[in-house]
């Protein structure tokens, strides 16, 4: 990183500004330039922040990522093997210099049987497992009650789009197409479906920092949703944080809906 002293007067006079702002006082200061541990301690916390632990202040590194998703094949029982992990570890894609495009790394989950002898399809799977892990990174959530039961009458792939099993790198767009109809922009080959689900489970302070302005609310283009009585598949599953609650939430809007603020996220094409 850059020497301090290459911000120039103007910026380190705005610093102080802005230290001033926050309560720091002349006495303060001259503690601190008189006790040079003082002065580790205040960069020592510094350092501990999302602004600079993570990639762009956002997203978590693509080694973290593969130790996180490890942690929960383990736990939850995905059955990922070891290959698949061993290729993922030697197949980690550049990560793009814009602030709101991320690297996910995204499982895709085989079909379950459960107790009853009815069968999760992969895709359900795939989208309730990411989901709970989504909602425990964060202090609080809420999601429509639908979903809990989305099977195929109630949660499909846009047409054109298979649910492959596997381990796989994405790197996605979250900040495009805003205030766009999901509609418009969605096809096939650049909606992402479960890799949304995956940045909001592997990249909390994202999830954080969405504003509406700065960082969007996000549309999951990849899905349809059924909505008894309604129109047939025109919702789609969409993700929304209450800053005020510090809520992340899983709801559904029409396809044809423009929401101020939200964007419909894309694979990255440089």
């Amino acid at each position: 990183m850059a020497n301090l002293f290459t911000l120039g007067f103007g910026k380190v006079s705005d610093l102080m500004g802005k230290l001033a702002d926050a309560g720091l006082t002349a006495e303060m200061a001259e503690e601190v330039r008189k006790n040079p541990v003082l002065a580790e301690i205040i960069v020592n916390a510094l350092k501990q922040q999302p602004a600079f632990t993570l990639v762009h202040g956002l997203f978590t590194s693509t080694e973290k990522q593969i130790v996180r998703v490890r942690e929960w094949n383990r736990e939850f029982s995905w059955g990922i093997s070891d290959e698949a992990f061993a290729e993922a570890e030697k197949s980690v894609p550049a990560w793009p210099e814009q602030k709101l495009v991320a690297v996910v790394l995204v499982p895709y989950l085989v079909d379950k049987t459960n107790e009853d002898e009815t069968v999760m399809t992969g895709l359900e799977r795939t989208f309730h497992e990411l989901w709970m892990r989504a909602k425990s990174e964060q202090d609080a959530n809420w999601r429509w009650n639908g979903y809990d039961k989305a099977g195929s009458d109630r949660l499909r792939l846009l047409n054109g789009i298979e649910h492959k099993v596997g381990l796989r790198w994405e790197v996605i767009d979250l900040g495009c197409n805003r205030n766009k109809k999901p509609m418009d922009v969605r096809n096939a080959k650049s909606s992402p479906n479960a890799g949304i689900l995956a940045a909001a489970a592997l990249h909390p302070q994202w999830v954080k920092s969405m504003d509406g302005d700065k960082v969007p609310y996000v549309w999951i283009p990849g899905y349809e949703v059924q909505v008894p009585a309604g129109r047939p598949w025109a919702r789609v599953p969409d993700l929304y944080f209450d800053r005020d609650d510090r809520k992340i939430q899983l709801l559904y809007y029409w396809c044809d809906y423009v929401l101020s603020g939200w964007a419909v996220p894309s694979f990255f094409r440089e």
